[in-house]
């Protein structure tokens, strides 16, 4: 409770000055304006400083610009009132004292974008109509997670537009309240019960077995879906032939807090792709249009096949779940989906990112807390993800590249050039730059860090002592000269043209 003698030290004894923050902070409380949960969301230092809410916004938070409420429009309020700033007026004051209007709502403006977003979306679903709805197991990990799966079942029946489904819910030792809450929910669950946190893979592996479902729809538990969801997925799945995995546009959800708040409602996942880094981490699987605000652009807004779609919320037939031999039990809440995508590639099968399934993920629940052991556990994900798939990975990469896909990375083959600018390699550096790739000459022999980018190593100076470069282990290093070199991939000599020296490449690597 805050009384005049706080107000009385933080105005250094000053009774006036005292008094008119005393003044004002039960004005604004009156108002109605000030929004306290929100305000102690958006600054948590706020709350770590044991400080009232309204107290701090009085005497720092307004001078710093601080929003005081969702609903209240500071920054156009500051715009319109450059005397606020000026005089070093209260914004909120100043507003209550001028009886402005037109710049508070009565909604929270997030809440209303998510509306619209909810809204837009239901222009494109297909509403899809089905002779006889094929069985969906749904399969949801769950640990001590009860507030995400109130956010995930509610109103969770009529979200799906789709009948005819299962649900399994396999809860890892929930110390919460997630058991009462899930047998006191009116749907058709089973909950599997376990007495310790099995991995990603293992839960669902092990949910599979007991499906009853045509097809398996792996669904995290701090999903909160939108209407159509489960209806577009499963009408996607089964209007497109060879069909092994159908994914879902996910977007961020409304952040209060500061720092995350630029990503409300931003695109989170629109398929995967992929590019390389420097040893150990050489292949990095990464979101395409991550952080886009334009989540009904032509970009993102159609059907399309994809080297991997996250499995947040995925659909897969459960026969290719099985034949495939379900998630690879070596990963622990990482990677398994990524590796299940490149079983799928590797078998013929298509991945189908479907944008028209919206769903809000509120990420990462269900992981380890320990940011040491997360990072642990994050290095064995991946080095058993490279061990497993690294030497594949690479011809794949490598081939989109060269022939310009931008089906499994969006990067362009980069092409380090070590030599003086002679008439044979000015024209080489040409022809490949007219190919469509990224070509660097380097004429310093003494230069040996040539990046992480590089995919190719041109060297026409034997001279250049390659054994030194610092780059990705997998780059391929070719030496053109009439020598032989063992530090060398390929050896050839001047003769030949760019198209000529592409196709050397492709038929040694893939």
């Amino acid at each position: 409770m805050v009384t005049f003698k706080d107000f009385l030290i933080k105005s250094k004894f000053n009774v006036k000055k005292a008094k008119l923050y005393e003044e004002s902070y039960y004005k604004i409380m009156k108002s109605g304006l000030f929004d306290k949960a929100y305000y102690l969301k958006a600054y948590p230092h706020v709350k770590e400083s044991g400080m009232d809410p309204l107290f701090h916004y009085l005497f720092y938070g307004a001078a710093e610009h601080k929003s005081p409420s969702p609903s209240f429009n500071l920054k156009r309020y500051l715009h319109e009132y450059p005397e606020i700033e000026k005089n070093n007026l209260n914004p909120l004051i100043h507003y209550i004292d001028n009886n402005n209007q037109g710049f508070t709502l009565k909604t929270n403006p997030f809440t209303l974008k998510k509306e619209k977003i909810i809204d837009t979306n239901k222009i494109f679903l297909s509403n899809y109509e089905f002779d006889s709805e094929p069985l969906v197991s749904i399969i949801i990990l769950n640990r001590n997670g009860i507030r995400h799966l109130q956010r995930l079942f509610e109103n969770f029946d009529e979200k799906t537009n789709y009948s005819n489904y299962e649900i399994i819910v396999v809860d890892n030792a929930s110390s919460d309240d997630s058991l009462s809450y899930l047998n006191g929910l009116n749907l058709p669950i089973t909950i599997v019960e376990n007495c310790e946190n099995v991995s990603f893979s293992k839960g669902n592996n092990d949910a599979a077995k007991i499906a009853n479902g045509e097809y398996l729809l792996l669904l995290n538990n701090d999903i909160e879906p939108t209407y159509g969801w489960l209806n577009e997925m499963v009408g996607c799945m089964l209007n497109n032939e060879n069909a092994g995995a159908v994914g879902a546009k996910l977007l961020f959800p409304y952040y209060e807090d500061m720092e995350n708040q630029p990503k409300s409602y931003c695109i989170q996942h629109a398929g995967v792709k992929f590019r390389e880094e420097r040893t150990p981490y050489v292949y990095g699987p990464y979101h395409e249009n991550i952080f886009s605000t334009l989540v009904f652009s032509s970009e993102v807004n159609h059907q399309k096949n994809v080297i991997s779609n996250t499995a947040a919320c995925l659909l897969i037939p459960k026969s290719v779940y099985i034949e495939l031999g379900g998630l690879d039990e070596n990963y622990f809440y990482g990677y398994e989906d990524i590796d299940f995508a490149f079983k799928l590639y590797e078998n013929n099968y298509k991945s189908i990112y479907n944008p028209f399934a919206l769903l809000f993920h509120h990420e990462s629940a269900t992981r380890v807390e320990d940011e040491a052991e997360k990072n642990r556990i994050n290095y064995e994900n991946i080095m058993y993800f490279y061990n497993k798939w690294g030497d594949y990975l690479f011809k794949e990469i490598l081939i989109d590249k060269i022939n310009q896909n931008h089906f499994i990375t969006d990067k362009k083959l980069d092409i380090s050039i070590i030599s003086k600018n002679d008439e044979f390699i000015s024209k080489l550096v040409k022809d490949l730059n007219n190919m469509g790739f990224n070509v660097k000459l380097i004429p310093n022999l003494n230069n040996f860090d040539i990046g992480e980018d590089c995919d190719i190593l041109i060297s026409n100076d034997v001279n250049y002592d390659v054994s030194n470069v610092i780059s990705r282990l997998n780059i391929i290093k070719v030496l053109i000269s009439s020598d032989n070199d063992s530090r060398y991939d390929i050896c050839l000599d001047k003769t030949l043209n760019a198209c000529e020296l592409m196709d050397i490449i492709k038929e040694k690597y893939l």
